[in-house]
C-alpha cells in the first residue's frame, strides 16, 4: 500500500500536479501516524 502511494506521489510531482502530490503526501504521513500540516506551512504557490 505505502508503495503505491509512494509511486502516485512521484508520478504527481514529475508531472508537476501540486494537488495530487499533495494528497499523496498527506496520506502517507496519515499511514506513518502524523498529523496533517496547517495550510500556509506547506510551501504551496497558487
Amino acid at each position: 500500500m505505502v508503495a503505491s502511494l509512494v509511486g502516485t506521489l512521484s508520478r504527481a510531482v514529475a508531472l508537476g500536479d501540486e494537488d495530487a502530490a499533495r494528497v499523496g503526501h498527506e496520506a502517507i504521513g496519515r499511514l506513518l501516524g502524523l498529523p496533517p500540516e496547517p495550510e500556509g506551512l506547506t510551501g504551496r504557490r497558487r
